[in-house]
C-alpha cells in the first residue's frame, strides 16, 4: 500500500513539474509600444530630431536646417518585400538600417530605419515604394512619400 502511495506522489510530483514547463513556454514576447513622436507646426531649433512613420505618409512638415530626421517603416525582407526608396538632395542619408523583430517567429516584420540630416534650406523629398525587386511595377503597390520644408 505505501508502495502504491509512493507511485502515486512520484506521478503527481511530476505531472506539476511538467505543468509548471509548460507554463513558462506559453508566454508571448513584449510588443515595442513606444510612441513615435511627429513634427509640430513651428520650427524648432536646429539640432532636434524627428521621427516619422506609415501615420505621416503624404505630410509636407517644416523642419530646420541641421535636424536629424528619422524615417521608419514596417518592412519584411524574408518574403521578398523591400522599401524602394528615393531621397532629394536636401535629405543627406546618415543611416540605413533593418531592425528584426525579437520574437521567435520565422519570417516576422522588422522596421526600417532611414537616418537623415536636413541639409541644405529648401525642399526636400523622401518616397518609397514597398514592392519585390524581380517583380514589375503595377501601380497598386504601397508607397509611402513626405515633403520637408527645410529652413
Amino acid at each position: 500500500m505505501t508502495q502504491r502511495k509512493s507511485i502515486y506522489g512520484i506521478l503527481l510530483a511530476g505531472f506539476l513539474v511538467m505543468c509548471m514547463l509548460m507554463a513558462g513556454c506559453t508566454s508571448q514576447p513584449a510588443e515595442n509600444t513606444t510612441a513615435t513622436p511627429t513634427a509640430v507646426a513651428t520650427t524648432p531649433a536646429a539640432g532636434e530630431e524627428f521621427v516619422f512613420n506609415e501615420t505621416n505618409n503624404n505630410e509636407t512638415v517644416t523642419v530646420p536646417v541641421g535636424s536629424n530626421i528619422t524615417i521608419r517603416l514596417e518592412e519584411n525582407p524574408t518574403t521578398g518585400y523591400e522599401w524602394n526608396v528615393t531621397s532629394s538632395t536636401g535629405l543627406q542619408l546618415v543611416n540605413d538600417t533593418h531592425d528584426a523583430q525579437e520574437t521567435e517567429l520565422v519570417g516576422a516584420p522588422g522596421v526600417h530605419v532611414w537616418e537623415y540630416i536636413a541639409a541644405e534650406q529648401g525642399a526636400g523629398e523622401f518616397s518609397a515604394v514597398y514592392m519585390r525587386s524581380w517583380e514589375d511595377v503595377t501601380g497598386n503597390e504601397t508607397a509611402f512619400s513626405m515633403t520637408f520644408n527645410i529652413e
